[in-house]
């Protein structure tokens, strides 16, 4: 079992690429909480992962110079893709391995702010087991549509779909009532078996009940259904006690079993101001629908 936190430096917002028998931590910050540079740790076993490197500066994109956030990386015909938002956009960089270094595919942002009526951040990508690649994003909405990567190209394909609306009709809710409870922020995808487990965060980061919703589907791209009744709630995670914010995860596979990766609020956060932990605990699952991760206490064996 890993240890909390999986890595030693302040950071959050984590992003796991597997990559054959090797695995990639992308996250916000990295030992001082910069939100200018990128940086990357590998693993070969989720517990045990190397001191960071720089793969990306914001002082190398054109387009934009702050708030380097909530990265993600894929694999596609020996190239990686790295998308990550800088001031509230999403932009997509390339290299031929994957720490780095890494430079700006497009001399501009993927998709800019102005692009949606909705914050674009937090993209995450999707590896289909036919190498089709899907890619989601959005806080406030979460958008989809299949995309294709080349080293001098990054282009959507067909339409895109709003996955979040899928979330409000089961609600019973209209989109235009927006509700933190039912979609925030920070989309997660993975195909599991037969079937792809859509997860996100709820709340705000700053709020202690900050934490993780899932939906399952049976394609990549919906319809995507949350397994709840009267009885269960579709809640992945959430702290307790004096665990708080609890969000922001991504979801990986090793040696058949899954693990989600969040971060939380450091012990003390709000009187010391020291930022996120990178933590990490195994998935139970219930049975074919109900998942469940308890959130453990720094250090704990």
């Amino acid at each position: 079992m890993m240890k909390n936190p999986v890595i030693k430096e302040k950071a959050g917002d984590p992003y796991i690429m597997k990559d054959q028998d090797k695995y990639y931590l992308v996250a916000t910050g990295g030992g001082k909480e910069n939100v200018n540079e990128f940086v990357c740790w590998q693993s070969s076993d989720l517990a045990d992962w190397s001191e960071p490197i720089s793969i990306l500066k914001l002082s190398e994109v054109s387009w934009a110079k702050t708030n380097g956030w909530a990265p993600c990386m894929v694999e596609v015909d020996g190239y990686y893709y790295f998308a990550f938002c800088a001031d509230q956009q999403i932009g997509i960089a390339v290299c031929n391995q994957p720490m780095g270094r890494f430079h700006d595919l497009l001399g501009k942002p993927l998709i800019a702010k102005e692009d949606y009526d909705f914050q674009t951040i937090d993209p995450v990508f999707l590896k289909d087991d036919d190498g089709k690649i899907y890619f989601a994003f959005g806080q406030g909405r979460c958008m989809i549509s299949e995309i294709n990567l080349t080293p001098t190209s990054a282009e959507f394909v067909g339409e895109m779909i709003c996955l979040s609306e899928m979330l409000y009709r089961q609600s019973s809710h209209m989109r235009d009532q927006f509700d933190i409870s039912i979609y925030n922020e920070a989309p997660d995808l993975i195909k599991i078996g037969e079937k792809y487990l859509f997860s996100w965060s709820v709340y705000d980061v700053l709020d202690y009940r900050y934490g993780i919703r899932y939906a399952w589907s049976k394609y990549p791209m919906g319809p995507y259904y949350m397994p709840i009744d009267f009885e269960r709630d579709n809640i992945l995670m959430q702290g307790h006690h004096d665990i708080t914010g609890c969000g922001h995860a991504c979801i990986t596979e090793y040696r058949g079993e899954y693990y989600i990766f969040y971060g939380r609020h450091s012990k003390n956060w709000w009187a010391e101001g020291i930022g996120r932990d990178i933590c990490c605990e195994k998935i139970i699952f219930e049975d074919e629908y109900h998942l469940k991760a308890i959130p453990r206490a720094i250090s704990e064996d």
